[in-house]
């Protein structure tokens, strides 16, 4: 029993790269290989401004606003912010470990109790003090293999933070990384006339979260649950109207929503992955949002949409292909910096390929 004390679940999980823009589908931009997006997250990081607020309002022209006015704005709110990031060779492969911590702004005190006399007390932290709770993050690269955009990943199961917000964290740190240093690419496409017509979109990277789930979930004694139907959405697609009688093409911005329903998936497990995880890549590569939506096998309900944190956590937990760290001291919900023993187990794990073998 001491040593169940000592004991942590790791969450496996895949990282995708990919890059998005505002140009046409005919034209994608380049993509943002690991090693570059975490050396931008490394340089956010070092100089301070790695944060996120929780329900910041972003403004429209993000690009003109400085780190430091949105961290001014986002005083008095919740935010996760990366406190230290590493990155190290070892072998064939390059490794990032990033200590992320979310600051919960009402979490003022916390509650101890006297074992012998089973009296209790608040303890009270000073002033500015808010609860913080730490999340190991860590992902393998290659160093001169064949980088294909998809790179292991495990992260430590943590209280108050789960993979829906640290996919966020990584998106708009990137995105405001690419807004600073204006990345962008050209395009060569013709005209109405045939001619060479060059236009220069801005684009980001994007790190995304992938899990290797199969369209059924079985849960311990409680039956399981299926893929019911995956959403796809796009915000501020552009649509074009007009055509030759028309002396101005006018271009419309709108949302866009797409709907597959996974009964039209093969009845072969396998088959049915592969299908999945096709049409999954198919429209996120074109910069579509994915939310997939499952139905509580006995019972016929829907289980989608947004989620308490804490729930969506758990969600994780069962939804996602995990191990447990055993640790040779205390667990702890709050670091000052990088644990080398959670660091070297989690490396472990990315390197143990039998576990990344076992979701084909």
């Amino acid at each position: 029993m001491a040593g169940e004390e000592f004991q942590r679940f790791v969450i496996l999980n895949r990282i995708v790269s990919r890059s998005v823009s505002r140009a046409p589908q005919a034209f994608p931009p380049p993509l943002v290989e690991g090693e570059e997006a975490f050396k931008m997250l490394q340089e956010r990081q070092q100089g301070g401004v790695a944060i996120e607020f929780h329900g910041l309002e972003e403004l429209g022209r993000e690009a003109e606003e400085t780190d430091a006015a949105r961290i001014k704005r986002g005083a008095g709110k919740n935010f996760v912010w990366m406190r230290e990031m590493r990155i190290a060779d070892e072998g064939a492969h390059r490794y990032v470990t990033m200590l992320l911590e979310f600051v919960e702004q009402t979490k003022t005190s916390f509650s101890v109790v006297d074992t012998s006399s089973l009296k209790g007390r608040d303890i009270t932290g000073a002033k500015n003090e808010r609860g913080g709770i730490s999340c190991h993050v860590m992902a393998r690269l290659p160093i001169k293999q064949h980088d294909d955009g998809i790179y292991r990943c495990a992260i430590e199961s943590a209280h108050h933070i789960n993979r829906g917000m640290i996919e966020a964290f990584f998106a708009r740190q990137l995105r405001r990384w690419a807004n600073a240093n204006e990345l962008n690419y050209e395009v060569q496409s013709p005209d109405k006339k045939g001619r060479a017509n060059a236009k220069v979109y801005r684009y980001h990277p994007k790190l995304e979260l992938h899990a290797d789930v199969s369209r059924s979930l079985a849960f311990a004694g409680t039956g399981g649950k299926e893929l019911a139907h995956m959403t796809f959405s796009k915000r501020s697609e552009k649509q074009s109207i007009g055509g030759k009688h028309h002396v101005k093409q006018q271009e419309l911005i709108a949302d866009v929503e797409l709907r597959v329903n996974a009964k039209q998936g093969p009845e072969d497990p396998k088959e049915r992955a592969a299908w999945l995880s096709g049409i999954r890549s198919h429209f996120e590569s074109i910069g579509y949002q994915t939310k997939l939506t499952f139905r509580h096998l006995a019972s016929g309900g829907i289980l989608s949409g947004n989620v308490h944190k804490a729930l969506a956590g758990a969600a994780d937990l069962v939804m996602c292909p995990k191990e447990l760290m055993s640790l040779k001291h205390p667990l702890r919900d709050w670091y000052a910096e990088i644990d080398d023993e959670i660091e070297e187990q989690m490396a472990t794990f990315l390197d143990k390929d039998q576990l990344w073998e076992r979701g084909k």
